[in-house]
């Protein structure tokens, strides 16, 4: 429950997303599934189409699209804004989509993740992360070097249901021994993050790091540094 000060109290779990909330697009493993295209993206661009893609997305998933369509729409616009030629996108698309099946394509750590966790732990907080994804995050936090500091890791692929259902927060709860009065869940995409917590009881908290939703209607932090002062002692 937060407090006037806007603090939240009774915190015993901290779930989180993965993909934009502790983890980001590899840049280098981006560049490298496009070279057979030819293509070289644009990083700064592609920072700069996050925001709106991630509008897009939020949108997508409220309307109930299927998967495969929400990826290209999401990377449809950060291809455009990274600036490859509309005609080379839906190449792009399909080279990206096998990629991530088979590597991964968020294994870059966001700036202050592996802090922020170190913290929480310290802290006491048991930590898991609760992401749709396709088998493979759990390789992806590994290999980002944040698995070592996480108690759990719920892969939608692995426990066959995807946020937002309530669902798959409660395997998430279940497993650490957790009431959802005493879990916040973190994440970057309301419709699945902020809007699946509360279907599941638990207290959200949205990272808006692309100022993409300024007047959420949740604790809202910017980056993921804030959030140990959020939920900490």
């Amino acid at each position: 429950m937060a407090t006037s000060s806007g603090k939240i109290e009774g915190v015993r779990a901290v779930l989180l997303d993965a993909g934009g909330t502790l983890i980001d697009l590899d840049d280098r493993r981006l560049a490298a599934a496009l070279e057979p295209l030819g293509i070289v993206p644009d990083g700064e661009g592609r920072r700069r189409a996050e925001g709106p893609a991630r509008r897009w997305a939020d949108g997508a998933v409220r309307r109930g699209v299927a998967p495969r369509e929400l990826w290209d729409g999401y990377f449809g616009r950060v291809l455009a804004g990274a600036g490859v030629p509309r005609e080379r996108i839906p190449a792009a698309l399909g080279l990206l989509w096998e990629a991530n099946r088979r590597v991964g394509l968020w294994r870059r750590p966001v700036p202050g993740a592996r802090e922020t966790l170190a913290r929480l732990r310290a802290a006491g907080f048991s930590l898991a992360v609760v992401s749709n994804a396709e088998g493979q995050v759990e390789a992806d936090l590994r290999d980002a070097g944040l698995a070592d500091l996480l108690d759990l890791v719920v892969d939608s692929h692995r426990v066959g249901v995807a946020k937002p259902d309530p669902a798959i927060f409660r395997v998430a709860l279940d497993r650490l021994g957790v009431p959802p009065a005493a879990a916040v869940h973190v994440g970057d995409v309301p419709a699945y993050d902020v809007e699946g917590a509360r279907a599941a009881g638990i207290t959200p908290v949205l990272v808006d790091r692309w100022e993409a939703w300024p007047g959420a209607d949740c604790p809202r932090i910017r980056e993921i540094t804030e959030l140990p002062a959020l939920v900490g002692p």
